[in-house]
């Protein structure tokens, strides 16, 4: 099987789809809590501080690599004045 059937067949597998969604949809948080931090002027520290937790967790939520509970996103998203909805 050459490359292109391979990834053929692995855009058409429903696993792979759902994983990659999963993958877009964090990487969206990340990018969504980045930027509004950075828009609104405040650092991770300050962030971290009023979400009530490590800078250290702040910044491996907004890498996008690391899976967050909507507890976390609840905290982070107070303490930027937003709420967590989810839906498509």
């Amino acid at each position: 099987m050459n490359k292109n059937n391979y990834l053929y067949k692995l855009q058409k597998n429903k696993e792979y789809k759902k994983l990659l969604k999963e993958e877009k949809d964090l990487l969206d948080i990340a990018l969504q809590i980045s930027q509004t931090r950075r828009k609104r002027k405040i650092t991770q520290v300050q962030l971290a501080k009023r979400a009530g937790m490590p800078q250290s967790q702040i910044a491996r939520i907004e890498s996008g690599n690391h899976n967050v509970t909507i507890g976390t996103l609840n905290r982070v998203a107070g303490a930027l004045n937003l709420r967590v909805v989810v839906g498509e």
